[in-house]
């Protein structure tokens, strides 16, 4: 059996695929993705017999791959985002491997769809399922606490995320600067990434609130943010290149 891993996470793939091969003998994997364009153009020259797909790519949710090619393979999504994606998955008869995904859990998941398969398993709905991931899936807001008072800022009202030592803060597109009880890991998980993108390790910022890019030593990319941002913000030479990406999505 051939198949096609699109993760984005370089480590969750080699996970992926050291588990697949060893306890697999049946399965060759024969071609790796990391976002949304890479696999569109590997599915239009390849073809798979099983397809392990991340909803959550480098330059936008793996939904779009449906819109630009023909997908026959059967697809077995790999999530961290369980609080939702159990009741979509459910509802539209998809599979489905939340991760981090461990040998027990993948070795049920390739017997249900060798069950489900042999029995002609009704069609996937995408765009229901997009739909639902899209009013469902993305954190809407963020708790601030100050003192005895809690209260909530809409994500469509920060223009950035920062860390500080021990400390995280978004800052509003007001300029207004509030700290808040989530990690950016965390938040790198929750928010969508199709607004949002992790610029540099100790910062997330919202694609509105990018001023202007510029070119940087040893291809690297400098942006400056707006509220401005105090300091510095570099982008990697391998990041830029999911960056411009998810630019020009």
């Amino acid at each position: 059996m051939n198949v096609l891993i699109i993760e984005d996470e370089r480590l969750s793939r080699n996970h992926l695929k050291t588990e697949l091969n060893r306890h697999f003998p049946d399965i060759s994997v024969i071609g790796e993705t990391g976002s949304v364009k890479s696999s569109i153009e590997w599915l239009k020259k390849n073809k798979a017999d099983l397809i392990f797909m991340d909803i959550q790519l480098s330059d936008g949710l793996s939904f779009e791959i449906f819109k630009h090619v023909s997908i026959e393979a059967p697809i077995i999504f790999t999530t961290a985002y369980d609080k939702y994606a159990i009741q979509a998955f459910q509802e539209n008869s998809i599979g489905y491997l939340l991760k981090p995904i461990s040998r027990t859990k993948l070795k049920s998941a390739m017997d249900k769809y060798k069950n489900l398969f042999a029995k002609n398993q009704p069609s996937i709905d995408l765009q229901e399922l997009v739909s639902y991931f899209q009013k469902n899936s993305f954190r809407q807001r963020i708790s601030v606490q100050m003192g005895d008072r809690i209260s909530f800022i809409n994500i469509n009202e920060v223009a950035y995320f920062f860390s500080e030592e021990t400390a995280t803060f978004a800052v509003l597109k007001n300029g207004k600067r509030k700290i808040i009880d989530h990690s950016l890991s965390d938040l790198e998980q929750e928010i969508n990434l199709n607004s949002f993108f992790r610029i540099t390790r100790n910062c997330i910022t919202n694609i509105e609130s990018i001023a202007s890019v510029h070119r940087y030593f040893n291809s690297r990319l400098k942006v400056d943010l707006k509220p401005p941002f105090n300091g510095e913000l570099i982008i990697s030479r391998v990041r830029s290149i999911a960056f411009r990406n998810w630019l020009d999505r």
